[in-house]
């Protein structure tokens, strides 16, 4: 790569980024204000009712509540004997790797910036550790030099996935109107001296980017140098050059790019180590609000901003209204027992001399706070309807409207529940498809690039060549292998108990259709086995009963014989029904001494409301007969 390639490089990233200016200034606005470091409208100065940290904190946890699990399965229906050992350990992989490489709070971070400057991008980086290991001869002597040192050479000796949340500034596509049409991205880097002379120092252009007077002059602080702020602690932050790595989907190259005040320095250029079907190592970003003409968001918040500005002064509106609705007034001072009167304690009474009652209250007067009153309760009024039509712009109102009470019946409840995401459905679909296609990403490096070794140790597993075989092909493994993620959201225990209610009543309506047809011999059971599991593949966690079936059908079909019944004691047999014939008859006997109990209860009851009728009569005869 030459300098004009950089040049070149330096052109392209520059013109994205200008195509992308405004957004990136409403970007760190928004920040701004959700930290209380701005007004609603984005002046300087603290903010008051902060109505976008309110309804990002509700948003939130509704699009996001727990980590994603990998779900990895055969596409076809046929049994794959290869294909289902496959999958089973790239799904143990991934899930390894997810635990690992804490995806959770990667997504938060996500999630936040999705809902805050508008855009997110999560990205998949392949760690193998590699180690000078000592070389052995075919004896298994280890191998030296002339000084009778140890030769070594690298060797990877561990490999993991890494999920990376990319800092919303620092991440650059090509401006164009959709994803599919990308042809180059790139991310920012903040690199400090070590980690330059670590990643770049044996080349002539990184030599002169080390130099002292270069470093010095080119160098800056983890945000960029027009960014600066004192708010930030620039000082007490490592100078740091800033890099782009550039991805090229075209040439299938990444290149290292050092931008300085000289200049574009070409630092390396790498070729296409992953193997990526998309090239790409990470997912479409996620973004707020777009349209079909740009790839540009903007922010959620940039909707609502004049409503929540309006609600803001409205609050200020009132907070100074309050201060001076004060207890004030005016008193004559030549009455001596008012001014105790006005100031004394709660409940004091103090005796008054010489001074008629109903002249006291021509002695005192109040300032008047009806109308600060008033206007502050339709102050209160206004901003709630202005919290009401924010709300409906930003589809919380929906949310609320899903709270139900206890009084509710379960099905009431489950309307106004699925009523209440429906508006935010649209974003959950679009952070469960992000997620896929994160997750798709890992699994192409683990299929590619680990080692037979690693995957035996992350997942457990043996992984025999016709395994690994079959995951290095790719197109085996994109035709008979899908890869999904599980919901992140927070598991619904009453759906998921009627939807395994469904599962054994499908099942259990199968068997009861083609059970007599198979038992007559009308009906093969591996019919009935497909059946089964064409009927059973769309409930969730049917996955390990299908492949039951499948052991199953694969034992029928080669006939190995049925595993015969244990045989049976009769004289347990025995035992068995003599005591069920007991325990019958001591629930009969049970039944009518409670039965008899019932009925003297019944008798005792009677008695005493005949008895209580008898005294009231004889009471009221007696009443009668005094004169």
């Amino acid at each position: 790569m030459t300098e004009a390639d950089a040049k070149e490089w330096e052109t392209r990233l520059e013109a994205a980024l200008r195509a992308e200016r405004d957004w990136r200034e409403k970007g760190r606005e928004v920040v701004e204000i959700y930290r209380a470091e701005r007004t609603a409208d984005g002046a300087a100065g603290r903010g008051r009712f902060n109505m976008l940290y309110a309804n990002t904190s509700i948003l939130s946890p509704v699009m996001y509540q727990q980590p994603p699990r990998a779900d990895v399965r055969r596409r076809t229906i046929p049994a794959d004997g290869v294909a289902d050992r496959a999958s089973d350990i790239l799904q143990a992989a991934l899930n390894v790797a997810v635990d690992a490489g804490d995806l959770d709070s990667e997504l938060r971070r996500l999630v936040q910036d999705f809902l805050l400057p508008g855009r997110g991008v999560l990205r998949v980086r392949w760690a193998p550790v590699v180690r000078p290991m000592p070389l052995s001869d075919a004896g298994g002597l280890p191998v030296t030099d002339a000084q009778g040192q140890p030769v070594t050479e690298p060797r990877k000796v561990w490999e993991s996935i890494e999920f990376d949340h990319v800092f919303w500034e620092d991440f650059v596509c090509e401006p164009v109107r959709r994803w599919k049409d990308v042809g180059w991205c790139a991310f920012r880097h903040y690199l400090t001296r070590t980690a330059v002379e670590a990643g770049f120092g044996d080349g002539e252009a990184a030599a002169r980017l080390l130099a002292d007077e270069a470093w010095c002059r080119g160098a800056f602080v983890h945000r960029p140098a027009n960014h600066e702020d004192e708010r930030h602690g620039a000082e007490a932050v490592e100078k740091r050059a800033l890099v782009w790595e550039c991805w090229d989907r075209e040439t299938r190259t990444v290149s290292f790019v050092a931008l300085g005040p000289d200049g574009a320095v070409f630092l390396r250029q790498d070729g296409d180590r992953l193997g990526l079907k998309g090239f790409f190592p990470c997912a479409e970003p996620l973004t707020a609000v777009t349209t079909g003409n740009t790839m540009v968001p903007v922010p959620e918040y940039e909707i609502y901003r004049d409503l929540a500005a309006e609600i803001a002064r409205l609050t200020e509106r009132i907070d100074a209204i309050m201060q001076r609705m004060r207890v004030r007034g005016l008193f004559n001072g030549s009455i001596e027992e008012l001014a105790d009167a006005l100031e004394g304690e709660d409940g004091k009474m103090i005796p008054v001399a010489a001074v008629e009652m109903e002249a006291l209250a021509s002695n005192v007067w109040m300032i008047p706070l009806d109308m600060l009153a008033q206007t502050a309760m339709a102050l209160y009024g206004a901003r709630e309807q202005s919290k009401q039509a924010l709300y409906e712009v930003t589809g919380i109102s929906d949310v609320l409207r899903g709270a139900s009470v206890a009084s509710e019946t379960a099905t009431a409840q489950r309307i106004k529940g699925n009523f209440g995401t429906l508006r935010i459905d649209d974003r959950r679909r679009a952070l469960n498809a992000c997620i896929r296609d994160t997750l798709r990403i890992a699994a192409e490096i683990v299929a590619t690039c680990f080692s037979a070794d690693t995957l035996a140790v992350m997942t457990g597993r043996t992984v025999d060549a016709e395994v690994e075989s079959f995951l290095r092909n790719d197109m085996l493994l994109l035709c008979r292998v899908d890869i999904e993620s599980d919901s992140t959201i927070a598991a619904d225990e009453v759906a998921e108990q009627e939807s395994s209610a469904r599962l054994v009543q499908a099942a259990a309506s199968i068997l009861q259709t083609f059970g007599p047809l198979v038992q007559s011999g009308m009906a093969p059971p591996r019919l009935v086995g497909e059946v089964l599991k064409l009927a059973l593949r769309p409930f969730k966690g049917s996955r390990d009963l299908m492949s039951l079936l499948d052991q199953v059908s694969e034992t029928v079909s080669s006939g190995s014989p049925a595993p015969t019944p244990p045989p049976v004691d009769e004289e347990a047999a025995v035992r068995l029904q003599a005591r069920r014939e007991a325990l019958a008859m001591e629930r009969e006997r049970h039944a009518l001494a409670m039965e008899e109990g019932q009925q003297e209860m019944d008798i005792e009851r009677r008695r005493l409301a005949l008895d209580t009728a008898r005294a009231i009569a004889s009471a009221t005869a007696r009443k009668g007969e005094r004169p």
